[in-house]
């Protein structure tokens, strides 16, 4: 049924449609609603969705809450099969799901890199898209030297302060580097905590690999 103008609770229906916020029921049956031509509750939409767009372009970055950390490392884990994921000596927490893997804060083995006060904590080990999901962490004053890239690089700053030339990168951002491309010396002052997916190794620029 369509109507000339919308009422309060079609145009609420239109508000929450916009924001993603109904329920999977109610939005096929307001998307029904709108095939059947009703242009009045067409135009609440466009306008609802105006503003949604809006807000997004307007909210200014936050830090990320508390527990992020543990709800992402339980992501990033979530789905995998425990054979793809049996490196010696790697973090073994389990949730009791034979499809899932679960690192704690306190497991894993943090390991001192080539690089002075840069260390890792493997993850996981992706063997069918041979890649690693690693933890970093620079040390303040910590310096990773120029280096290329030997597929695609994933990294997500959870702590502090990232830099790499021009580029800043603080707690939430994210930043993905293709194959070949090169990484100009990566520095930080007050320290860093990153998530990387990314090859386990990386062509360092000067000969050799790490």
């Amino acid at each position: 049924m369509s109507h000339t103008s919308a009422h309060e609770e079609q145009k609420e229906l239109a508000a929450l449609y916009a924001l993603g916020a109904l329920e999977a029921g109610e939005a096929r049956d307001f998307e029904r609603h709108l095939s059947e031509g009703c242009e009045a509750c067409a135009a609440e939409l466009r306008d609802f969705e105006r503003v949604a767009a809006q807000l997004a372009l307007d909210s200014a970055p936050v830090p990320p809450p508390a527990g992020a950390l543990e709800k992402l490392l339980s992501r990033v884990a979530a789905g995998q099969r425990r054979s793809e994921a049996s490196p010696a000596g790697a973090p073994s927490g389990s949730a009791g799901a034979a499809d899932l893997l679960v690192v704690r804060r306190d497991e894993g083995v943090w390991e001192e890199t080539a690089d002075p006060g840069v260390f890792v904590k493997l993850l996981f080990v992706d063997g069918g898209r041979e890649t690693v999901t690693r933890l970093v962490r620079l040390a303040a004053g910590a310096r990773i030297p120029p280096h290329r890239h030997l597929g695609f690089e994933q990294c997500l700053v959870l702590e502090g302060v990232m830099r790499a030339g021009g580029l800043s990168l603080r707690a939430g951002d994210f930043n993905c580097a293709a194959p070949g491309s090169v990484h100009e010396e990566i520095y930080t002052e007050e320290g860093a905590l990153l998530l990387i997916v990314a090859p386990e190794r990386y062509e360092a620029l000067g000969g050799g690999k790490r």
